[in-house]
């Protein structure tokens, strides 16, 4: 009986070792598992972040993109505003150079002012400045610039100018 007992109790200790071991083994291939697990979910964090950074590096790109066009726009239309600009001011120099030209266009079409330096006109001159008293280079020194005044108050280059910013101002 006590060989009986102690096969039994040998039996029953293999049989717990079996146990023990049968559970030392279930339980590594669960950990086995779970570290598996563990590796594939961090892969898969992995993998998310770098999709998300590329789509965050994605949307930068674009948005760079967009303010890069939006200022070459913006450029171009300034140089664009610029050019309308500079064509307006040399259409209004031109205008206004012509208001100096209409006084040198007066000037010439003058009574007599075409024949100044002819003989016969200068000996008129001098004899009718001579018969009144005159002193004809002050008379005519005087007309010439009371006429330029004139033609410059009513057409000159400074006024056609104001006149211009004036009108400027009111197409606005």
């Amino acid at each position: 009986a006590e060989a009986e007992a102690e096969a039994s109790v040998s039996a029953a200790e293999e049989q717990r070792q079996k146990s023990e071991a049968a559970a030392a083994a279930a339980q590594e291939k669960a950990q086995a598992k779970a570290e598996v697990q563990a590796q594939a979910k961090a892969e898969a964090q992995a993998q998310a972040e770098a999709k998300h950074q590329a789509e965050v590096e994605e949307a930068r790109r674009k948005a760079k993109e967009e303010a890069e066009a939006e200022e070459q726009k913006r450029r171009m239309a300034e140089d664009s505003e610029y050019r309308h600009r500079m064509e307006q001011r040399k259409q209004m120099d031109e205008m206004a150079d012509s208001a100096d030209d209409s006084f040198k266009q007066f000037m010439k079409e003058e009574d007599g002012e075409d024949q100044m330096g002819d003989a016969d006109y200068e000996d008129s001159a001098n004899a009718l400045a001579g018969a009144i008293g005159w002193n004809r280079k002050e008379i005519e020194t005087k007309a010439d610039s009371a006429v330029k005044q004139l033609t410059q108050a009513i057409g000159g280059k400074k006024v056609v100018q104001s006149l211009q910013g004036m009108m400027a101002g009111i197409g606005r």
